[in-house]
């Protein structure tokens, strides 16, 4: 198979290069196409008034890498066109940080993956925390390629994103896989105003705080230990309709 890789935290990820070694190790081709610089919460967003530059780079065990001067849904839109049209599906990270509950409604790294369906493509979306050990995201990696196998020899569900998630614990201590819902619990944000030097306003964003996650939802099974899957539909499909899918 040949798996298009993308993300948002940009070419020089340091998560990027785990990816492309478990999809080589599978034994797939690997086409990486991912923003040049660091594009976190871009959600959906691409360009529609301004040429789009390409740059090839090298990544460890990609066949063909491109670093691209855009958003994450720009990357897989080319990568999924022009650079890699023949790929059999897209996976989106690994995110340096969770996606779950409601920030896969800004994440680009969900974006992407998002952007892969509406391609008629599986999407799949990856995310671990900055501190996860190298173990448990090599795990996380190898269980991306192992949805990605089956969402192509399957048939993915139409417009539907598979998002993954682990603990940032050592993979021995990782507890069973679950299918779950989004957490639903919100964020409080806040904006700090500030005056520059110049008298100019402006303002920054603070440490965004979360109220404590429902249980049953992403993020209660990932603080308890558990590496979680969550099926994005549309048009709200629940979990259990994707239980038999999995089996």
């Amino acid at each position: 198979m040949h798996f298009l890789i993308v993300n948002d935290d940009g070419i020089n990820s340091p998560f990027l290069p785990i990816l492309t070694r478990a999809v080589k190790r599978a034994g797939h081709r690997v086409t990486v196409c991912v923003p040049a610089t660091q594009q976190s919460a871009k959600a959906h967003a691409f360009s529609i008034e301004q040429p789009i530059l390409a740059e090839k780079r090298e990544v460890p065990d990609a066949d063909e890498a491109w670093a691209i001067f855009g958003t994450p849904v720009d990357s897989c839109r080319i990568g999924a066109m022009n650079l890699a049209p023949d790929a059999d599906a897209v996976i989106s990270g690994i995110n340096l940080g969770y996606n779950v509950g409601m920030s896969v409604y800004v994440s680009g790294t969900v974006g992407a993956a998002r952007e892969a369906t509406f391609l008629h493509k599986p999407g799949i979306a990856v995310s671990a925390e900055k501190q996860t050990p190298h173990d448990t995201l090599a795990y996380l990696s190898d269980w991306a390629v192992e949805m990605a196998e089956k969402l192509v020899t399957r048939g993915a569900p139409e417009l539907t994103v598979c998002n993954l998630n682990a603990p940032p614990i050592p993979r021995a201590e990782l507890k069973s896989q679950v299918l779950c819902p989004l957490n639903r619990a919100g964020y409080r944000d806040s904006y700090e105003q500030r005056i520059s030097p110049r008298k100019q306003t402006y303002f920054w964003l603070s440490p965004m705080k979360q109220d404590p996650p429902l249980p049953g939802s992403d993020q209660a099974y990932l603080d308890a230990g558990h590496p979680t899957c969550t099926f994005l539909t549309i048009d709200g499909q629940s979990q259990e309709e994707f239980a038999d899918w999995l089996k």
